[in-house]
């Protein structure tokens, strides 16, 4: 040691610590649960897009079916990239008798109250196409 010269060591106090560790643990608390919001809108935003592409396929088979629908609803489900999606269709009447509107519901759960997605298109009568192309 020195002698003559004083030294001046000054540490941290106790005070001090926890309050850092307060203010990190609260820091860490809003990033975790930032990360797991983040987490479960990927998931819901996943489910939609699969539902969409459900719901598009639903209604791309009902227009190059061939034949023409009839009014009313009719349920059914799909399997995509591993899971069963729950669909429904109501099919209905509009002015021109040679079209169908259709809309297409679907669901992740058979009983799940609101749809996850819901798309509406039309189905042309199949001899439309015939009259057409013979005129």
């Amino acid at each position: 040691m020195c002698k003559g010269k004083a030294t001046n060591q000054r540490g941290f106090t106790l005070i001090e610590i926890l309050v850092s560790l307060a203010i990190m643990s609260i820091v860490l608390g809003v990033l975790v649960q930032s990360a797991g919001a983040s987490a479960a809108n990927a998931g819901k935003i996943r489910d939609r897009t699969i539902a969409q592409w459900v719901a598009s396929n639903r209604l791309a088979e009902l227009q190059l079916s061939g034949t023409f629908p009839d009014t009313g609803t009719k349920a059914g489900n799909s399997e995509m990239l591993g899971l069963t999606w729950y669909w429904k269709t109501l099919v209905q009447k509009v002015e021109d008798e040679d079209l169908r509107r259709v809309d297409v519901e679907i669901r992740k759960k058979e009983d799940a109250k609101n749809p996850l997605v819901s798309i509406a298109g039309f189905v042309s009568h199949p001899q439309l196409l015939s009259r057409n192309v013979a005129q």
